[in-house]
């Protein structure tokens, strides 16, 4: 199947709609490959999300198609799998009933981001002919072993581990290419099938054309659940004397936002840690614009958008070293690398930057020069086509 020469249609197929930089990246791409002449959609496993009507804004002249909407109302039923965050019985039944509703000829090709996702897919390939090509932001195995380690007794761990292989096996199998957004998965990857061809497509920002004024605050942006870790900000603030924080995100549990806001009372620092939570893309835009430094404290291995959209709009960066970012970035040049929650070595980067405002300003303008010059959402719409375009 050849696409260089005629429209395609392509989904850009995700699980549900909630609050990441994975469903953020998904609905750029789908933007991106319609202004170069592509008959994108983003096409939605299920309607009903964790987080209720996330980026209205974004979504703007995006079309989407939910698939369950095809379904009966009794079929559409999920629940979530107890402990795992993510992982629901929609997961499993959807595989079963979707291809039933979803016509041969009515997509091309599909660009699929989840683990879990990839089951529909595969099984939508398998029975309505459709090929797909998967990011594999992070396998289920890596998931399972930072996140949920210390949730199971070591017998029952060593059980999911093994059947978590079989997944990630199962998916990066049957998929025609494996997309990345950088190498830090790379030999896992290969580890499962050395002959499977891996095509890195890095995910961009809209950086802007005219740099703002900073104002004196670090900014830190992540969907807020637990997991994430917000309490470890408290021992940030006691080593550097007179930063300022402000957080920003949608909160998935408000119970824990209420019970960090309290953290935040019994030791006296809401003027120095604000909760802002969730704000619209122009509002975040200007967060990002104004801030001195973008922190992260959590390492996110598949990518690592934060640190990307604090680059696009002229600031710079403190995030754990090693996640997919970091290939486009010069450590010490544009911003700074730490292992995660190396809070000596983070420390010392954010005083350096918080007494010295001109180094900061001149690491931010590189790394914004950086993506103004190399990156942007064309050139990954771009890559996508090239992986559509080499099929067969």
């Amino acid at each position: 199947m050849k696409h260089k020469n005629k429209q395609s249609k392509i989904g850009v197929l995700i699980d549900r709609l909630n609050v990441g930089g994975v469903e953020k990246i998904a609905i750029e791409e789908v933007k991106a490959l319609r202004a170069m002449g592509q008959d994108a959609v983003l096409v939605v496993l299920r309607r009903k999300a964790v987080v209720p009507n996330a980026f209205p804004d974004l979504l703007k002249g995006v079309p989407i198609v939910y698939l369950d909407d095809r379904l009966p109302r009794l079929l559409r039923f999920s629940l979530p799998f107890p402990v795992f965050n993510f992982f629901s019985t929609f997961h499993i039944t959807y595989p079963f009933l979707l291809p039933f509703v979803v016509k041969k000829s009515e997509y091309d090709y599909f660009i699929v981001h989840g683990t879990y996702t990839c089951f529909s897919a595969i099984s939508l390939k398998k029975i309505r002919k459709i090929p797909f090509s998967a990011f594999i932001w992070d396998p289920v195995s890596y998931i399972l072993e930072r996140v949920y380690s210390k949730n199971f007794l070591s017998p029952v761990m060593w059980v999911l581990k093994k059947i978590a292989y079989v997944l990630d096996s199962f998916v990066i199998r049957n998929m025609d290419k494996v997309l990345v957004g950088g190498d830090a998965h790379n030999e896992f990857i290969r580890q499962i099938d050395p002959k499977k061809k891996i095509a890195t497509v890095y995910p961009s920002v809209h950086p802007l054309k005219k740099l703002l004024k900073k104002k004196d605050y670090v900014l830190i942006v992540t969907a807020w659940k637990r997991g994430k870790h917000p309490e470890y900000l408290l021992d940030i603030v006691k080593e550097v004397p007179g930063i300022r924080i402000k957080m920003v995100g949608k909160w998935v549990d408000p119970e824990y936002r209420k019970e960090f806001t309290q953290l935040l009372k019994e030791n006296k620092l809401t003027k120095r840690i604000e909760i802002i939570g969730e704000v619209s893309e122009d509002e975040l835009t200007k967060y990002y614009a104004e801030a001195q430094i973008l922190l992260q404290t959590n390492d996110d291995r598949g990518f690592g958008m934060p640190a990307m959209e604090a680059a696009g709009r002229g600031t710079t960066f403190i995030i754990p070293r090693g996640q997919g970012v970091c290939s486009l970035f010069a450590d010490g040049e544009d911003g700074y690398y730490t292992k995660e929650k190396d809070t000596k070595t983070i420390c010392s980067h954010l005083n350096r930057l918080n007494k010295d405002k001109n180094l900061s300003r001149s690491l931010g303008i590189n790394a914004w020069k950086k993506v103004k010059n190399n990156y942007s959402w064309e050139q990954h719409g771009r890559g996508l086509l090239q992986v559509i375009n080499e099929h067969s």
